[in-house]
């Protein structure tokens, strides 16, 4: 068995009226967890982007946590959808709350992540 710490936890710093929360954490060198919470508006695109993208440049499997999402604008699905392009398989969408997975069918992307590889 092998059980392994945190090696870097990254949290989007809360501005006055943000109603959401993404977060990195590293697990290992090939695994990168970002979780979003709360509700994925115009204000969380640019977050969503930033998170994404770092998670993405380790070529690591990168598992998106959207357990917690109460509401997701079409721009932070269409995030998803182009960070899923490029990252070449190796981003997971795990656990999306039905607002999460309506807006994401909606744009035709049910398929997403489905099967995870290491870069």
């Amino acid at each position: 068995m092998t059980v392994s710490d945190f090696t870097d936890v990254r949290f989007t710093p809360a501005r006055t009226g943000q109603r959401y929360t993404i977060g990195t954490e590293s697990y290992t060198p090939d695994l990168t967890v970002v979780r979003a919470a709360g509700e994925l508006d115009m204000s969380a695109r640019a977050d969503l982007v930033a998170a994404l993208d770092r998670a993405l440049e380790a070529e690591c499997v990168v598992l998106l946590d959207l357990s917690s999402v109460e509401f997701m604008y079409s721009g932070a699905a269409s995030v998803i959808v182009d960070a899923a392009e490029r990252s070449h398989g190796r981003l997971e969408v795990f656990a999306p709350t039905r607002p999460a997975r309506r807006v994401l069918d909606a744009l035709g992307a049910h398929t997403i992540g489905a099967y995870p590889t290491r870069g």
